[in-house]
């Protein structure tokens, strides 16, 4: 009876030892990393992916201290979000279930940031799936320098018109109803267009300007990174 037992209790020893194990690596599945590298003479570069469940995934990228880094999100999945997280870790810089779709931020220090893609609890615990695109922008370099109020990058005053400006080729500036990435759009400009400034907010980590067109139709809200002076 006593050797029985002893089989018994480690037959389970055994078959708890390999529970444990499987525990194991399927945490250590569940923290996907990847290091983002720009091709040659580009600043930018798109991902696609995939997240489900709990399982999430990490984008690290290097970037200098004063440059912009700026991020979009297209996804399959309203629950699907993404946060930047500084070289130290700690608070993120851009929480995406509170911001939206699309970060623009000036890096305060060099050091490698981290773009976290990841399903709310929500829907995680529906082990849904997400199909996600991701498009990462690293550009400028010169020191941060406390702008102007007489500069498109202020918040407050600036000039009266911007100018639409940076918009990839073909591409157009969602105007939208409100300064959120995830608000109606309203209508969609390109580059070289004017626009009457109506002041710019920081919602998050990102800069929204309220505009319209110059005859002061068409009023909403633009990214600040697509917007300069207008020269006239």
């Amino acid at each position: 009876m006593r050797w029985w037992r002893a089989c018994v209790g480690g037959m389970v020893a055994v078959m708890l030892g390999i529970t444990a194990n499987v525990g194991s690596q399927t945490a250590m599945a569940q923290d996907r990393s990847a290091r983002v590298e720009f091709s040659r003479g580009q600043s930018s570069t798109v991902i696609r992916g995939t997240v489900r469940g709990y399982e999430g995934v990490s984008y690290r990228v290097s970037v200098r201290g004063g440059q912009r880094l700026a991020v979009t999100m297209n996804t399959s999945n309203g629950s699907n979000y993404f946060n930047i997280l500084g070289p130290g870790g700690g608070e993120a810089l851009f929480n995406g279930s509170i911001s939206g779709d699309f970060a623009d931020i000036i890096v305060p220090d060099s050091g490698e940031y981290t773009v976290q893609v990841y399903l709310m609890r929500n829907a995680a615990r529906r082990n849904e799936q997400a199909r996600f695109t991701l498009r990462i922008e690293v550009t400028g370099g010169r020191p941060v320098v406390p702008p102007s109020p007489d500069f498109a990058d202020g918040l407050s005053g600036g000039p009266d018109f911007f100018q639409v400006a940076g918009v990839s080729r073909g591409d157009a500036l969602n105007i939208r109803s409100r300064p959120s990435a995830q608000s109606p759009i309203i209508t969609r400009v390109v580059n070289g267009e004017i626009l009457r400034n109506g002041g710019c907010r920081m919602t998050g980590q990102t800069r929204w300007c309220r505009v319209s067109r110059p005859d002061g139709s068409d009023a909403g809200w633009a990214a600040g990174r697509f917007l300069i002076e207008a020269s006239n």
